[in-house]
């Protein structure tokens, strides 16, 4: 497999809904790193909005409250407040945007209360009611080498309890309904997992717990780990990485990306940080037809090339 390849769940939801916001998210930083030139940043995939930078500022928050968690240190509620509306600010901050103090106000009660909630989910209890307990945070952005590919699928949390790991994946906002694909694609902790030092490296010795926010409440769920689901996730992941190689090669060879498919709905275009200089800003639909008959002409063209020099 390409070394400069990674899987994460944010590269594969962008390369399944848009893969051309995919090849302009990433193909220009991964062609950096195979040619040995400097590393090129990872544009930012959506136009900034508020949601995403509340958000951003309620797991930064968390986070923080971990830390403190893990060195014996208890927040009161004025102080989580206190941290999450700098934490807020920094967000907004930078995606430059600004918000009305009452709208802010607003956001500030209902993220105390979403953390809150947290801290009381039942799939928690065993690590917040046992601060003495064998446990651990990660952050989103610690990879692992698994089979020459860096696989962003750290959990969020995981502790011992009742002789497992459990590993537990965090959402801070979800859809209502998740697709048996989404659901797999959390078994990658467990491989995560089996690839660090200090972890069996046994997929019996672990659990899978999701916790999701939805509709104002935290939705909990456990996804049964066993052998075939495991390899379901990873073909799951193989499939992403040849999409991936494909992709890479027609923008290789074709800079205007003219033959990389648009999205699949209007609605991932509505969001989309390109959608000023892409064809589909001006209507997603005339612009899949328009590549359409960019394709059949240029089939056409070769195979009149081919009959001529037959």
């Amino acid at each position: 497999m390409n070394h400069d390849l990674h899987w994460s769940q944010t590269s594969s939801r962008l390369l399944n809904a848009c893969p051309r916001a995919w090849v302009n998210t990433y193909a220009a930083r991964l062609n950096s790193r195979s040619r040995g030139g400097a590393t090129v940043s990872i544009s930012r995939q959506r136009r900034p909005n508020l949601e995403d930078a509340v958000v951003s500022a309620l797991r930064s928050t968390w986070t923080d409250l971990l830390k403190d968690r893990f060195v014996g240190t208890t927040w009161t509620k004025p102080y989580r407040e206190q941290r999450l509306k700098r934490r807020l600010s920094e967000a907004l901050d930078e995606r430059r945007l600004t918000i009305a103090s009452g709208n802010l106000h607003l956001h500030l009660k209902r993220g105390v209360d979403q953390l809150d909630g947290l801290e009381r989910a039942m799939g928690l209890r065993p690590m917040m009611r046992s601060p003495g307990g064998r446990w651990a945070y990660f952050e989103r952005l610690d990879g692992v080498n698994i089979d020459g590919v860096t696989m962003f699928t750290a959990p969020d949390v995981a502790f011992y309890h009742q002789q497992k790991w459990t590993l537990v994946r965090l959402q801070f906002r979800s859809a209502a309904e998740q697709t048996f694909a989404q659901q797999i694609e959390h078994l990658l902790m467990v491989r995560w997992a089996m690839a660090q030092p200090g972890f069996p490296n046994d997929y019996e010795a672990y659990s899978v717990k999701v916790i999701r926010w939805h509709r104002r409440q935290w939705i909990e769920h456990r996804i049964r780990v066993d052998e075939e689901l495991l390899m379901q996730a990873d073909g799951l992941v193989k499939h992403d990485l040849q999409e991936m190689k494909y992709l890479l090669r027609c923008w290789n060879s074709d800079a205007k990306l003219a033959s990389v498919p648009y999205a699949n709905s209007p609605t991932t275009c509505e969001s989309c940080a390109y959608r000023g200089t892409c064809p589909a800003g001006e209507g997603l639909m005339m612009a899949k037809e328009e590549q359409e008959r960019y394709i059949v002409e240029m089939h056409q063209s070769k195979d009149t090339k081919s009959a001529r020099t037959a």
